[in-house]
């Protein structure tokens, strides 16, 4: 049988070793979680994977890198495809339950995340790349908020989403229902955002809750 080349067979070896330390992430946590606990499950041997990655923190890194990667091109799909808020947020829904189909399990590699410093400014650059993502596209659809405030009502839609969507994760049916109480705010809020240019009115609002109810008109600014 004739050898892979070293590249595509380093990337094989790489693969398992991901693959096996989301595995022990899931059933033994971070702290119990070992290199060579990761090359035993991996079927390599530990030099094979000092060779490429110098520790675990190296490897839920890159984990959480391929994860952060692959939201960004969601994302770009969304931006090419949705022509209105709700189009886009029925996209973000659609986005996510394919990533969630793909990456089985990282529930468990976010909560190693919380605990390793060093990836804490990857986090916190993914923010900065949401909440630009974000406003670029209330921009596209008519947003007309002053830049710190637009800047504060995404952060809150993206702080808010990504803690009501773990939920869904860990706590089943109750979950999914949280999302969608999530969402369906969302889409109110940021439509009266997109619709009236003073942030001062979209924060003093108070949005009619019940269908078929709309707040008069001469007042609904001002309750």
């Amino acid at each position: 049988m004739r050898r892979q080349p070293k590249q595509q067979r380093s990337q094989a070896v790489a693969s398992r070793i991901e693959e096996a330390t989301l595995s022990l992430l899931q059933e033994q946590g971070f702290t119990a979680l070992n290199t060579n606990a990761i090359a035993d499950r991996a079927g390599v041997g530990i030099k094979s994977l000092y060779h490429l990655y110098p520790n675990k923190e190296a490897i839920i890194g890159r984990l959480a890198m391929g994860w952060l990667a692959a939201v960004c091109e969601a994302q770009e799909q969304i931006r090419i495809q949705a022509t209105s808020w709700p189009q886009a947020l029925v996209l973000l829904d659609e986005a996510l339950e394919a990533l969630e189909r793909r990456f089985v399990g990282y529930g468990a590699l976010w909560h190693a995340m919380d605990l390793i410093p060093e990836l804490h400014a990857l986090e916190q650059q993914h923010e900065r790349g949401q909440i630009d993502f974000w406003s670029s596209l209330l921009r596209d659809f008519g947003c007309r908020w002053p830049e710190p405030e637009l800047t504060t009502l995404v952060r809150y839609f993206y702080r808010t989403a990504d803690v009501t969507k773990q939920c869904t994760r860990s706590d089943g049916d109750l979950g999914q229902q949280m999302w969608l109480l999530h969402r369906h705010w969302s889409e109110q809020l940021i439509a009266a955002a997109i619709a009236e240019p003073d942030p001062e009115r979209v924060w003093q609002a108070r949005p009619a809750l019940l269908l078929g109810t709309e707040v008069p008109a001469a007042d609904k600014w001002r309750r």
